[in-house]
């Protein structure tokens, strides 16, 4: 008997009309949120569950009028920005410029970088050991021979000689490379 079948689906939509039309959302104090779209009555869950949505189509495209979607809660993070003079120089200050590459310095014949100085003599230059790469190329830490200097990968890529810091000074930390790849990465900005 299928008008038994027609009238229970009738019946129920009827009661699910009722109830978003009083307001009744069933649950007393929960967290749903029950709002009409564009004036067709029809009414949106938004519980942080899967919820079905039909979009009026007959199927034709290929779809059969229905789709799911899930709300994750995803929270979105915005990268910090890595500021040269604040989070770089630091680095630079701690780990190279203590009698290499300073003035007058052990490595001053290969670049400086002392306050005011280092930008300049590392963004968008000419790497003196490996001709084929710049010493930071902006916003691409794998084509930054400095990069791969200071994580003792520069054979690998056609460098020579050794890491920097060269031993038995301290390899740099991981957080210090950290930031130094994510300064690379967003462009090697001076602020």
């Amino acid at each position: 008997m299928p008008w038994i079948s027609s009238a229970r689906q009738a019946s129920f939509a009827v009661m699910i009309f009722a109830a978003a039309a009083c307001g009744d959302n069933g649950g007393g104090d929960s967290d749903t949120d029950d709002t009409t779209t564009d004036g067709t009555n029809a009414t949106t869950n938004n519980t942080n569950q899967p919820t079905t949505t039909t979009d009026g189509t007959d199927g034709t495209d290929g779809t059969d009028g229905t789709s799911t979607t899930e709300d994750t809660d995803t929270a979105t993070t915005n990268p910090v920005a890595i500021s040269y003079e604040t989070d770089i120089q630091p680095i630079w200050d701690a780990n190279c410029t203590t009698g290499c590459h300073v003035a007058g310095g052990s490595a001053s014949g290969w670049f400086v970088i002392t306050p005011g100085d280092s930008y300049g003599e590392l963004v968008g230059q000419q790497s003196i050991e490996l001709a084929s790469m710049q010493l930071v190329a902006a916003g691409e830490p794998d084509d930054s021979y400095l990069w791969h200097k200071i994580k003792n990968t520069h054979v690998e890529v056609g460098g020579n000689g050794t890491a920097m810091p060269p031993p038995p000074a301290a390899a740099l930390s991981d957080a210090d490379l950290d930031k130094i790849e994510a300064w690379i990465t967003a462009g090697a900005l001076d602020d």
